[in-house]
């Protein structure tokens, strides 16, 4: 790969990391002009951010047309059709990509054996996960294997695997942000166990939180909290509110705590319940300090389970 295609693929993914999806597409086509097939991936991701998922599915498909080697394509191709519950198609795709010469066998096996845990191949994927012999998927992997696990009815081995895995980052010098993430998923993976396996609402509960203060949206945990409430309503809605309020430490030396903002996408009866449910999962010397600075009635999801769906980070605001 030349100086030039390099330089041109990192700022397509520095243009899509910042969603300016606009400039990542003409990027894409300036390495399709070049005959650079890595194009293609540009294309397809700038397509997709902007919503347009056909179209991407479409750009992948001419690309392994034309570069039936090309693994990063046929993978990628296998993960948009993951993504859409197309899983034959994904799987068929999976195949391919391992098929191609020099294929990034453990990244691909990873992402086919997630898909198959979302069409509910729960033992083929737990068979893919016993393959992994590479140290540096060791986490990744395990905390995989504890969703899986939990999935197949394997509580006990499952909440075993995320304390573990949990022990072993909370050991370390220093966590990355994807460690972090790995964190989340494993607190969620207990909590989830606690829940499953011996219906502890408590536990379960305390390890949902633990997790979020990993990962503010970790979906597992936030799912794992709506379970445990179990509320569902005729005069359901959901809600778009923004919410401000006060940290509870400085941020920086000879600072006061500084106010914050922060959304959510919450299922429930009142905006003011939206609020309950926001302040209930945030740490509780900022919940009387929260109030609602706007909402949006999306409408009424009756057929939902009430509790928060989504949060975004903090917004720290300077203090005047």
């Amino acid at each position: 790969m030349t100086t030039q295609t390099q330089q041109l693929l990192d700022e397509a993914y520095v243009a899509l990391d910042s969603e300016e999806p606009d400039r990542a597409l003409d990027l894409g086509k300036k390495l399709l002009e070049m005959k650079q097939v890595r194009g293609f991936e540009i294309v397809a991701l700038a397509l997709d951010q902007q919503g347009k998922s056909d179209e991407a599915i479409s750009a992948l498909q001419t690309g392994v047309t034309k570069a039936p080697d090309a693994f990063p394509l046929w993978q990628l191709l296998g993960n948009f059709f993951s993504e859409r519950n197309r899983f034959n198609d994904a799987k068929e795709a999976y195949t391919r990509a391992l098929s191609c010469t020099g294929a990034d066998t453990d990244a691909i096996n990873y992402d086919l054996a997630v898909m198959l845990r979302s069409a509910g191949q729960t033992l083929e994927a737990l068979g893919i996960c016993d393959q992994f012999a590479n140290p540096e998927w060791g986490i990744k992997v395990r905390t995989l294997r504890a969703s899986l696990l939990n999935n197949a009815g394997r509580c006990e081995e499952a909440a075993q695997v995320a304390l573990a895995d949990i022990a072993e980052l909370l050991n370390q010098p220093e966590v990355s942000e994807d460690e972090m993430l790995d964190l989340a998923q494993n607190y969620s993976e207990l909590g989830r166990a606690n829940w499953l396996g011996r219906r502890d609402g408590n536990a379960a509960f305390e390890n949902a939180c633990k997790a979020l203060e990993w990962d503010r949206s970790d979906p597992s945990a936030l799912w794992l909290i709506r379970e445990l409430m179990s509320m569902k309503t005729p005069s359901s809605h959901w809600f778009r509110i923004e919410l401000s309020g006060q940290w509870h430490f400085p941020l920086e030396p000879d600072q006061l705590p500084p106010p914050f903002i922060a959304s959510y996408d919450i299922v429930a009866d009142t905006v003011d319940d939206a609020l309950r449910y926001a302040q209930n999962i945030e740490p509780p010397e900022i919940r009387e300090s929260m109030i609602v600075t706007a909402a949006e009635d999306k409408g009424l999801h009756a057929e939902h389970l009430q509790g928060v769906y989504w949060r975004s980070p903090y917004a720290f605001l300077a203090d005047e």
